[in-house]
């Protein structure tokens, strides 16, 4: 019978190794509505910072 035991180990052991990844590895939850629409803010801010940076140079298809 403690052969029995000598072979469950492996067994349970990747076994709670598989649960522990598929905990750790689980999709994060949606945002709820307050926090998307803030995030969504916060690109849209960091879009525009963009769009408006100093450190562009002339564009090249200026007619004069």
């Amino acid at each position: 019978m403690s052969w029995a035991l000598w072979l469950a180990v492996p067994v349970v052991l990747t076994v709670l190794a598989a649960v522990a990844t598929w905990i750790r590895n689980r999709p994060a939850r949606p945002p709820g509505t307050r926090r998307a629409m803030r995030e969504h803010g916060e690109f849209l801010d960091a879009l525009v910072e963009t769009a408006r940076s100093k450190d562009r140079g002339p564009r090249s298809d200026s007619g004069t």
